[in-house]
């Protein structure tokens, strides 16, 4: 007698398969970690892009996540993914210093604030207070217990489930604000205070009942407007259309949905006085003074071959002062390294040449008389010509772009803190995909 062979034979998994899982898990995170959508609102992220001239991150930073460190800590399978065509238009490998940038450096003025992409949704639920319990015994000994603090009862995950028919999901924010200062009582605030608000301490944070949902690209809104938002005015049958297509609703709340409004920086409209008379000048760029780098030759030596687990600027500098005869005091050295954790490649940067304590120090890295970190380096070069050039050329973008940067932080805070005080929607949002 033979074997019969199943109908439907159960698939095997396989370690390619294992593998392939993982790349696409892996993958997904990249394309987050690196998105537009969460580097407008991850600061810790984008100060590591503006740390280094070539805003990188390191693999062994990003092995660090945990949300990637729950996936693998495979070095070699992160490589793999970042690699990936579905990867190759957002980020690139450089296999020298195994960092990973993005092929278009983000910044706000080229990025713009998402607004576009995004829409603000209102009413989402949350928690409710415990209700007493009829004939509930309250004993004077009984400590006062802590006052009720709401929470959202909804995860950014079941929102997410609610809103990606229309599109893939870039983030999905969670929306917080804080209790303004104030020095009137609970009570006398009771009419028109939020009751997320009351039993807050001045500054304390509050949920505030809604969520930003930004799609990737442009075929989600418009698919999750035309089906969610009341058309706009036009031709048709005279009839004004009062209802969208479709009302969301989750645990019970039906959600109010609308466009977000772009952030005054962005938009193209001009504001309006009160008198509705003469439009308001439109908001200027942010502006802010060039810096303008003098650079003197022979000033660079570039490592190669860092320890990713042992090294930091503090043992680089530690390592070099003695032999370029500097002190190891940052602010009066007249050195600077510039290196970033976890990374194998590093810059010295003198602000005056010294060709003869460079020329020792290079030697001695070279042949390992000089450790850093107690590792021998793979490399030591004193730039010169086209290299020491572009150095500083990409030194110089670096330093104004985060000049630039820092600058529209500071106007987007300052107009934030300002929505807080006067009860706007400004606030904190806490994004989906965490590190």
């Amino acid at each position: 007698m033979t074997d019969a062979t199943p109908a439907n034979p159960i698939p095997i998994s396989t370690a390619a398969d294992d593998e392939a899982k993982l790349i696409s898990a892996v993958t997904e995170r990249l394309q987050f970690f690196f998105s537009n959508a969460n580097l407008r609102q991850d600061k810790w992220m984008r100060s590591q892009l503006q740390t280094s001239t070539n805003a990188s991150l390191p693999l062994d930073q990003l092995l660090k996540f945990n949300t990637l460190k729950s996936i693998s800590t495979d070095k070699a399978l992160l490589i793999k993914a970042a690699q990936s065509d579905a990867l190759k238009e957002l980020i690139k490998y450089n296999e020298e210093s195994e960092s990973i940038s993005r092929v278009i450096p983000f910044d706000y003025k080229t990025m713009g604030d998402g607004s576009s992409l995004s829409l603000y949704v209102k009413n989402v639920p949350l928690t409710e207070p415990p209700k007493e319990t009829e004939g509930e015994d309250k004993s004077e000994d009984t400590k006062e217990e802590e006052p009720f603090r709401p929470r959202y009862a909804v995860t950014r995950d079941e929102l997410s489930e609610l809103f990606s028919p229309y599109g893939n999901i870039g983030i999905i924010q969670l929306k917080y604000a804080r209790k303004n200062n104030t020095s009137s009582s609970d009570e006398q605030l009771s009419s028109y205070t939020s009751p997320s608000q009351r039993g807050l301490k001045s500054g304390e944070s509050y949920p505030l009942g809604a969520a930003l949902i930004e799609f990737e690209n442009e075929d989600g809104m418009i698919a999750a407007c035309k089906d969610l938002l009341v058309a706009e005015g036009g031709e048709g049958d005279g009839e004004e259309k009062k209802e969208p297509n479709k009302i969301l609703e989750i645990k019970g709340n039906k959600l109010v949905i609308e466009k977000m409004k772009p952030h005054r920086m962005f938009s193209d409209k001009k504001k309006r006085s009160r008198d509705d008379e003469e439009p308001e000048e439109e908001e200027e760029e942010v502006k802010f003074e060039p810096i303008k780098l003098e650079w003197s030759k022979g000033c660079v030596i570039t490592l190669t071959g860092l320890s990713t687990t042992t090294c930091d600027r503090e043992s680089i500098r530690e390592a070099v002062s003695e032999t370029l005869g500097v002190s190891t005091d940052v602010k009066t050295s007249g050195l600077y390294v510039d290196y970033n954790r976890g990374a194998t490649t590093g810059n010295l940067r003198l602000t005056e040449p010294k060709p003869t304590e460079m020329k020792e120090l290079v030697d001695k890295l070279t042949d390992g008389t000089i450790t850093i970190a107690n590792e021998k380096v793979e490399s030591a070069v004193i730039l010169e010509g086209e290299k020491e050039e572009e150095y500083w050329k990409e030194f110089n973008i670096f330093l104004n772009n985060r000049k630039r940067m820092r600058e529209e932080e500071k106007r987007m805070n300052a107009r934030n803190n300002k929505r807080q005080r006067f009860g706007g929607k400004g606030g904190r949002g806490k994004g989906r995909g965490r590190r």
